[in-house]
């Protein structure tokens, strides 16, 4: 049973996120309690609000640490300050870890984590950059912002001519068999990987 309690908590920061208008947080938080992760990578962590609700349901569980990655103001595109993600995530910061690092390579830091969400402005170009890296040290669940068809049709997307999340997911699960894949909508949808074992 959640208990929406924390809401008073969350409702006043500024999250800048598309998670926000349909209540990802308790989606965030529920897979934290479901699959009671020890480690938790996020790459791409903007003011912290699926930081936030992870945090929430690791505080909940008792065990288990996030460490969150981001450029912050050092990103080019919609970014927010750190100081804001700080501000926002005071509350876990035993937890909750902050690094000013480009989420590329980030994966070297680790053997093993229990569960990785990606959150990066996402298309196939950065994610073929990325989850190759990480399939094999996920022994959980691999959370990718996008996936649906909606998601595929945001305007920088076109524009840029990147790569729709949908075609990269399709030839991806195409060359990795054992990878088994759900995509959960409304806007801005997520995917869930995890390896078939």
């Amino acid at each position: 049973m959640i208990n929406f309690s924390y809401r008073k908590d969350w409702l006043n920061p500024p999250w800048y996120s598309s998670y926000e208008k349909n209540n990802y947080g308790d989606f965030f938080y529920a897979l934290m309690r479901v699959y009671q992760p020890k480690k938790v990578v996020e790459l791409g962590t903007k003011a912290g609000y699926s930081a936030f609700h992870m945090a929430r349901g690791l505080t909940a569980n008792g065990k288990g640490k996030l460490d969150c990655y981001d450029l912050w103001e050092n990103y080019k595109f919609n970014s927010v300050p750190r100081s804001l993600a700080e501000k926002n995530l005071k509350k876990y910061k035993k937890i909750v870890s902050l690094s000013l690092r480009n989420a590329i390579g980030v994966d070297k830091r680790y053997k093993e984590i229990d569960i990785l969400h990606v959150d990066l402005s996402n298309e196939g170009g950065i994610l073929e950059k990325i989850i190759p890296y990480w399939i094999d040290k996920v022994r959980q669940v691999i959370i990718l912002e996008g996936g649906s068809k909606e998601h595929d049709k945001l305007p920088w997307i076109k524009k840029f001519k990147k790569i729709p999340v949908e075609k990269w997911l399709a030839d991806f699960i195409r060359k990795h068999p054992n990878i088994e894949h759900v995509t959960i909508e409304p806007f801005p949808s997520v995917t869930i990987l995890r390896k078939n074992e």
